[in-house]
């Protein structure tokens, strides 16, 4: 446990605010006002909410990063179809459902990865709601290291 970040027990409060933070990940694009919203508001009041908000920040905007570039794949292999229907047939004259079935796939990865990113926000939620000291994977303790490099 970091002491730096988490000097003492978080209030009721805390956790509440917290907890709202991560739970906006369940709104993604906009999701991402709240937690800015509550870390300006409650950076200065409290190490333990100004953290947590950031990290929720951060996490966000991955997921909308994500979502771009998986957007754009997904653009590349839809447009990639008409491109390739000149050669997707084999000698014997069948088609071949590859290019065809590229998008579908593409768009299902981007559906189950939004998935996994709103689910793994609840999971902060119930964390920091119950006053624990949640870090996302990457994001969490590169951020931790940051914050402690600048105090």
């Amino acid at each position: 446990m970091n002491e730096q970040i988490l000097p003492s027990i978080p209030t009721q409060n805390d956790k509440i605010m917290a907890a709202l933070a991560h739970i906006s990940a369940v709104l993604p694009f906009w999701g991402v006002i709240a937690p800015i919203i509550i870390w300006a508001t409650q950076k200065d009041k409290s190490e333990y909410v100004g953290f947590q908000a950031l990290q929720a920040i951060a996490y966000q905007l991955v997921m909308i990063l994500a979502w771009f570039i998986g957007m754009g794949c997904y653009m590349i292999s839809f447009f990639s179809i008409f491109l390739s229907m000149p050669f997707s047939r084999t000698s014997g004259g069948t088609n071949l459902p590859f290019p065809f079935i590229a998008p579908f796939i593409i768009f299902g990865a981007i559906f189950m990865g939004g998935a996994i990113f709103v689910i793994y926000g609840i999971i902060g939620a119930v964390n920091v709601f119950q006053g624990k000291n949640f870090h996302y994977l990457v994001i969490g303790n590169s951020l931790a290291k940051y914050l402690q490099k600048k105090s």
